[in-house]
């Protein structure tokens, strides 16, 4: 089997998620790792058991025979890190959200169709079991046509928010925020399970948790991201969607999705279970199961069912230069940027936005 050579920049979720799974794929061979603001090269080699650790993200895309550059820094960074991995020729996989805003993403896209590389977002929670099951009921037409979707999510982070900094997290000209974080793949989602674009939101984004006070030194934490959202909107066929997130709940009841159809209703809970009624009695349907190897890291568990299914899709989009239509592209990407730049612009000016 071809080898893809790969280098990761970020050694953060980039050697804890990326570097493990990656390592277990037969198709990909990781050569180096770079770090963007750490020097803690033999820290990073034990961990990863990668020998080439650099400082500087710069040298390892110089020094290094690279096909993939997998990007996993701040999104401040993902614009420079791509053009300038692009203008080298190099397939990039991004992290999530893929930039700062729709200008830095539609540059990032362009270059991409221009260099005649692949360009991948790490959507990777599309390539799961449950969500897979849930776009084959959507897309059978099971459902009748959808009329409406309600996806929720709340979370236990009160204490995590008031007794921890949140570094750049919490800091909106950073990229923090849960819009961001995982706003994004909400987005992605519900297009991709639709097979639709987003036309309009109208939307509240607020920060319930603004400062955290450090005992140890007395200094405050101002925090100016979301931790917290709420969107209203509709699809370019009119189905209209409710889509929020609360992740300072003392106590959260994690993920909810209900799907209203003309003939039918689905119900996902925690990206789990998966039911469905025709106007009886809720039905469970079973799932199948993407099982982690023993001995994966810890870190890396949660994270296996969706991107080690989507690391095949995007080694056949790299081989064998057709990309499966499940795997998330640059083209996706792009698109789930104008969602989330609409939803900033909506909650900052308190009125609907409409998505060109």
């Amino acid at each position: 089997m071809k080898q893809i050579r790969v280098g990761i920049i970020g050694t953060g979720f980039g050697a804890s998620v990326h570097a493990p799974i990656l390592q277990l794929h037969e198709g990909f061979d990781v050569k180096a790792i770079a770090s963007m603001y750490r020097g803690q090269v033999q820290d990073v080699q034990n961990s990863t058991g990668i020998q080439q650790v650099y400082t500087n993200w710069h040298d390892m895309l110089n020094n290094e025979d690279l096909d993939l550059v997998v990007i996993a820094s701040a999104p401040p960074n993902h614009h420079e890190m791509t053009m300038t991995a692009l203008n080298k020729g190099l397939h990039v996989l991004c992290e999530k959200p893929m930039g700062m805003n729709a200008e830095e993403t539609k540059a990032m896209l362009e270059q991409q169709q221009l260099s005649n590389v692949r360009g991948f977002v790490n959507f990777q929670w599309r390539l799961t079991p449950v969500r897979q099951e849930i776009k084959q009921i959507i897309k059978s037409g099971k459902l009748g046509r959808i009329q409406h979707i309600k996806y929720h999510g709340s979370f236990s982070g009160y204490s995590m928010l008031t007794n921890h900094s949140r570094g750049w997290e919490g800091s909106k000209s950073a990229g923090g925020g849960m819009l961001f974080a995982i706003g994004s793949h909400m987005i992605d989602a519900l297009q991709w399970w639709m097979d639709e674009k987003i036309s309009d939101v109208y939307a509240d984004l607020s920060t319930k948790v603004p400062t955290h006070s450090s005992a140890s030194d007395e200094s405050t934490e101002q925090r100016d991201a979301d931790d917290a959202f709420s969107v209203i909107g509709h699809f370019e066929q009119e189905a209209s969607f409710v889509m929020d997130l609360l992740f300072s709940g003392v106590r959260g009841n994690g993920w909810c999705l209900e799907v209203y159809g003309t003939e039918g209703t689905l119900r996902m809970t925690n990206d789990t279970d998966v039911e469905v009624s025709e106007g009886e009695a809720f039905e469970q349907i079973a799932l199948s199961v993407c099982e982690p190897p023993s001995g994966l890291a810890a870190s890396a568990l949660p994270y296996y069912s969706g991107l080690y299914p989507m690391l095949n899709g995007v080694y056949q989009s790299i081989v064998e230069g057709k990309t499966p239509s499940d795997i998330p592209t640059f083209v996706d990407g792009h698109r789930v940027q104008l969602v989330l730049n609409a939803i900033q612009r909506s909650a900052e000016q308190q009125q609907r936005v409409i998505i060109s």
